[in-house]
């Protein structure tokens, strides 16, 4: 098995894994710090998130150009623009400890009517902590940038893998020994700075690459700041969307209001990163293709072939959450966190297109035709961010979550798509072959709307079943019904190393 093909088994088991140890991770630390601590968690680590965008979009703009010049064999230029990403990645450090200390000045005292002086201590402490993590770690993603576009998928999604099972696992051992938020700050710092200094080890010992300026090149620091800037900006447009209806309920609403909204973010994120890692796989890939052609036939196959396979993943959990989401999110959290399904419902809804096609995002990077999405994104975060304000006050978490679900809805779905057809990605194609698709997942999908309506599934014997028995007759439904060769093929391969050729002898025989 290739690189690339080992870092997308790895990136899904990674993501399976991030999911199933996050959602095992929350209820743990909600009943270790209650509900308002994990409030206050969630507020600083969105206050905190606002700064992670000083990343610059500087980790897939390496990527970019550093596989393009290795794929034109153009070493200087390789070592070159790695030596001033790494220069770069020194002042944005400094300047995440500045911006951090103005950020935490200013902000602070919109939360002295809603917080007490000692949560308003505890909001100070975890906030120092955590921009510690920040100055130190964000540099590193130089390192991950080398990683990915040495295609060294295998370590890279390990690496992951590693993070997500024992950094969770190392904060609840030291939550038995010292139960305060203070622990679940530190001990994620100390952990991520380890992670950090064995991607370093990983680049600089095993794949023995070069940082070397040769000379200083004025032009290449500004295209690459200007790359850099139109892919930053999403990012940005992303903390907007998704940290900022936590940092304005926490001014209007209290601690307790972000713990409930915070935890729909999570599962609405938790769709986003099943969906997250094929561009990451794919980029080094469209850029090495982009170098050497113009032509789209090539890459326009890889866009429809994963965006097929992610509208299967996508469609099922969407489907899945509707039928089985409020039973879920009761026995999760409980029933004090029962906002939590509508939330969560209305945020998915919104991003259920674009997370099909995730592929075109790595494409237009590759292309460096990303500054439409990038302003279209900034304008309509911006928008998001003065609507939920008066939203969060009337109407709490549900307006935010009305709020940002409409705007992804309009910005991420529509109006992108359009660009991405002028760009001559086949968009059209692909809505064509989901309408196609849609029939047999409703088809699933009313089945168990009427089981569960005779049948109670807020008991967790119901909800196993149900659950279990509609994942069934959804897969068998695309099986016979969807699956082209390839899509089969890639289910067979596992299932043939699982069970040992059953279903090939099984064919046979029939």
């Amino acid at each position: 098995m290739n690189q690339r093909k080992a870092g997308a088994v790895l990136s899904y088991i990674g993501i399976a894994l991030n999911t199933v140890v996050g959602f095992l991770f929350t209820p743990l630390l909600i009943s270790f710090l209650g509900k308002d601590q994990y409030g206050l968690y969630q507020l600083v680590g969105s206050l905190i998130a606002y700064l992670n965008i000083m990343d610059l979009g500087l980790s897939n703009t390496t990527t970019r150009y550093y596989s393009g010049y290795k794929a034109v064999n153009d070493e200087t230029s390789a070592e070159k623009i790695l030596a001033l990403s790494g220069i770069l990645y020194a002042g944005v450090s400094v300047l995440i400890v500045i911006a951090g200390l103005l950020l935490f000045h200013y902000c602070i005292p919109f939360y002295y009517d809603t917080l007490s002086s000692e949560e308003i201590i505890s909001v100070r402490n975890m906030f120092y902590v955590l921009l510690l993590n920040l100055a130190v770690v964000i540099p590193s993603n130089v390192f991950t940038a080398i990683i990915n576009a040495h295609q060294k998928f295998i370590f890279a999604r390990g690496l992951v893998l590693f993070t997500t099972l024992f950094r969770p696992l190392s904060v609840v051992a030291f939550l038995l020994i010292f139960n305060s938020v203070m622990t679940v700050v530190i001990v994620q710092t100390l952990f991520n700075i380890f992670i950090a200094l064995l991607s370093v080890w990983y680049v600089l010992g095993k794949l023995k690459v070069r940082f070397k300026l040769h000379y200083w090149n004025g032009k290449l620091v500004k295209e690459i700041l200007t790359f850099s800037f139109f892919v930053c900006i999403p990012g940005i447009i992303s903390i907007a969307y998704w940290k900022t209806g936590q940092v304005i309920l926490g001014a209007v609403a209290g601690a307790g209001a972000v713990a409930v909204y915070a935890t729909a973010i999570q599962i609405a994120q938790g769709y986003m990163a099943m969906s997250s890692s094929m561009g990451g796989i794919f980029l080094p890939q469209l850029s090495a293709i982009n170098a050497k052609t113009d032509d789209m036939t090539e890459i326009n196959a890889i866009f429809l072939k994963t965006s097929r396979l992610q509208y299967y993943l996508m469609a099922y959990i969407f489907l899945g959450f509707v039928l089985y989401g409020r039973s879920f999110v009761n026995f999760w959290v409980g029933p004090e966190f029962k906002q939590v399904y509508p939330y969560a419902l209305i945020l998915m809804a919104g991003l259920f297109v674009c997370l099909v096609q995730t592929t075109a995002v790595p494409i237009i990077q590759a292309k460096n035709k990303h500054a439409f999405r990038a302003v279209l994104y900034a304008v309509l975060g911006v928008i998001n961010i003065i609507v939920c304000i008066p939203m969060a006050k009337r109407y709490g978490g549900m307006g935010c979550a009305i709020t940002t679900g409409v705007s992804l809805l309009v910005g991420q779905t529509i109006i992108i798509n359009f660009y991405y057809h002028r760009l001559g990605i086949k968009v059209v194609e692909l809505f064509i072959e989901m309408l196609k698709i849609l029939p047999y997942m409703l088809m699933a999908f009313l089945v168990f709307l009427f089981v569960g309506s005779v049948w109670d599934n807020g008991k967790i014997t119901g909800f196993v079943l149900q659950g279990t028995m509609f994942s069934a007759l959804y897969g068998l439904l695309l099986w016979f019904f969807v699956f082209n060769r390839y899509e089969k093929d890639l289910l067979k391969k596992p299932l043939n190393l699982i069970f040992g050729g059953v279903y090939d002898r099984f064919k046979k025989e029939s």
